[in-house]
């Protein structure tokens, strides 16, 4: 979560500083909302609501798989949005990597107990899971944390997306270009 708050004042802050406009970026227009929506709908409720341990792999498993087909749909809806493509490629990373293991592998959490760092395995849910050793593309999991926030795992999928969101308002917030308006004169031209 801290990551995508990060990822949002990072794209706010490059809008400011590059001078962009929050007008434009708010007019950006988006085909298929709703299956972003949906998507997201379905991820927030699997991660809010219990879901029962004996349906995790299979039930909860073809749930969450559904919602990236939603999502990655919606982008696909957009990809002439400038930066949609790399946030497609991003959840494409994710999807990848929760279908081959089964869920998202996930690094443990680090609590401090009698002034010492303890490993605590996380619980498994519908979209994360424990990493191990087997694990197929285990590097492209939930296993890279930010420095001075332990407990928050992110994959190289989420540093992807960021980076597209990021681009997406970069562009979005800026006057639309035109592909051969801007031609440079050369001296023949000049008189």
């Amino acid at each position: 979560m801290i990551f995508f708050v990060a990822t949002i004042a990072l794209a706010i802050i490059v809008v400011v500083a590059t001078k962009g406009s929050f007008e434009r970026l708010g007019n950006l227009r988006f085909r298929l909302l709703w299956l972003l929506f949906l998507g997201l709908a379905v991820q927030i409720a699997l991660e809010v609501v219990e879901f029962p341990k004996d349906r995790i792999e299979d039930v909860g498993f073809a749930i969450l798989l559904c919602s990236y087909v939603a999502i990655l749909g919606f982008c696909f809806a957009n990809r002439s949005v400038r930066g949609m493509t790399i946030v497609a490629i991003g959840v494409a990373l994710n999807v990848l990597v929760i279908a081959l293991n089964q869920g998202m592998p996930t690094k443990d959490d680090v609590r401090e107990r009698n002034g010492r760092e303890v490993r605590v395995p996380i619980e498994q849910t519908v979209k994360h899971r424990p990493e191990e050793d087997d694990d197929l593309l285990g590097f492209l999991g939930d296993v890279i944390t930010a420095p001075g926030f332990p407990n928050q795992q992110f994959s190289i999928g989420d540093i992807v997306m960021g980076l597209g969101i990021v681009d997406l308002c970069f562009e979005g917030s800026r006057v639309p270009r035109r592909r051969g308006a801007e031609r440079a004169v050369g001296p023949a031209q000049q008189s």
